[in-house]
């Protein structure tokens, strides 16, 4: 065979080596594809958005959330943060409502939620043993499951993490400065 003849029909081999293996690259799939994520991991997502605010700002949010969530006719009380966390109510005792303050000092756990420490309670102009007032509070009035009252240690927690509102939306503490009127949460936005 002429050499001319073998070189052509090496190179047309070669050629058709180079085509079907650029056809066949191009019908192979490059990659698997992602797996979905699946619908019950979605629910346990939640992007944080941080969220600053002040202390009359709050002081109203907590007052209006009170007055959505608990059973005011049972119990009635206003919060004010100052330079503390101030708690008024009434009490009915001896059938007579009387007026009582709370005064806490707040402090963010390392997990977000907030733990009060009980400073000073009185009850009308009468200071009382703490314990034996916080030991009262928890067994005669209906409190939301996420507050949590140690009489013992004279500590209110609020579990902010068992706290879910009507939208999905959660929170978690930050700072709780009220001396520098610095407050910050971790607003939870659930994903749909």
């Amino acid at each position: 065979m002429n050499k001319w003849k073998l070189s052509f029909f090496i190179l047309l081999v070669i050629n058709l080596l180079f085509v079907l293996l650029i056809t066949s690259l191009l019908f192979i799939p490059s990659q698997k594809p992602s797996e979905k994520v699946n619908h019950a991991d979605k629910e346990e997502i939640a992007v944080p958005f941080l969220i600053s605010t002040d202390k009359k700002s709050l002081t109203d949010l907590i007052n209006h959330y009170l007055e959505e969530e608990t059973d005011q006719e049972n119990l009635q009380y206003r919060v004010e943060l100052k330079e503390n966390v101030n708690v008024y109510g009434v009490i009915n005792a001896f059938n007579k409502d009387i007026n009582m303050a709370l005064i806490l000092e707040p402090i963010v756990k390392p997990d977000g939620n907030m733990q009060l420490f009980v400073k000073e309670l009185s009850i009308g102009r009468l200071k009382l043993p703490v314990s034996y007032v916080l030991k009262y509070m928890n067994t005669n009035y209906d409190l939301p499951d996420y507050v949590v009252i140690d009489s013992g240690k004279k500590i209110i927690d609020i579990n902010l993490d068992q706290l879910t509102l009507k939208n999905g939306l959660s929170a978690r503490a930050e700072s709780f400065n009220l001396k520098e009127d610095d407050i910050t949460f971790q607003l939870l936005v659930p994903l749909p």
